[in-house]
């Protein structure tokens, strides 16, 4: 009898220290507390013409208070092995003067270069989800604005000697340029030949010319003429 009490005991100590091994040797730890990360805003987005992607300055989601030019936060985007692939970025605590959430070329020194999607953030407080489908990156907006605009229009336009007859300005640039023969291209080339940009002046003035090879440092150039020429292989349109 005394036996079977023994073994039966022995059997009882046995489950109990399974059951203390599967409570992990009995130690209790505390929850986790939730991270506070305030408000934030998350965008959804695919990314078209990689080939324009910057290598000087940075594609960034960027947050906006009441000075427009100067971003509160800055997140940068990696660039997407492929055009299919949708990336998401997140900004937490959104400051309270938070007025616009952009996507954004931005300088390494903050200064916004160009904009490419804007959205007008509400007083709710709620958080911000945005989704954005097959963002352009090669854009002639763009073009406009980081190459004519911030270097060019001073001898193209800008003055009462418009430099090699050509009219970069914003309201004349594209008329000028798209399947206009260049005069001084001793291969009758167009400065801009939609679809070929081996065969468009534009690209060759800024690479090799005498008067504007200087314009922009290595990878400052290198941004450009990708830019300038991913945006002719896609058949130059006026976006």
């Amino acid at each position: 009898m005394r036996r079977m009490i023994s073994l039966k005991n022995g059997v009882l100590l046995f489950l109990a220290a399974l059951l203390l091994a599967a409570c992990d040797e009995g130690k209790i730890y505390p929850e986790e507390t939730p991270v506070d990360l305030g408000r934030t805003a998350t965008v959804n987005v695919r990314f078209k013409g990689l080939g324009a992607w910057p290598k000087k300055n940075y594609l960034s989601l960027v947050a906006l208070g009441d000075n427009s030019d100067t971003p509160t936060q800055n997140k940068r985007f990696s660039k997407p092995v492929n055009a299919d692939k949708t990336i998401s970025v997140t900004l937490n605590n959104l400051k309270d003067d938070t007025r616009k959430i952009c996507i954004a070329v931005v300088s390494n020194g903050l200064d916004i270069v160009y904009t490419y999607y804007t959205y007008e953030v509400d007083k709710s407080g709620d958080n911000i989800v945005i989704d954005v489908d097959a963002l352009e990156l090669a854009s002639y907006g763009r073009i406009q604005e980081q190459v004519f605009d911030a270097n060019c229009i001073a001898c193209h336009g800008g003055s009462t000697q418009v430099a090699g007859k050509l009219n970069l300005t914003r309201d004349k640039s594209y008329a000028a340029l798209v399947d206009v023969e260049a005069p001084l291209s001793p291969d009758k080339k167009k400065y801009v030949d939609p679809g070929n940009p081996n065969n468009s002046y534009l690209p060759e003035i800024l690479e090799d010319n005498d008067y504007h090879k200087d314009m922009f440092n290595s990878t400052g150039k290198q941004e450009v003429l990708a830019l300038i020429k991913t945006w002719i292989q896609e058949d130059a349109p006026d976006n």
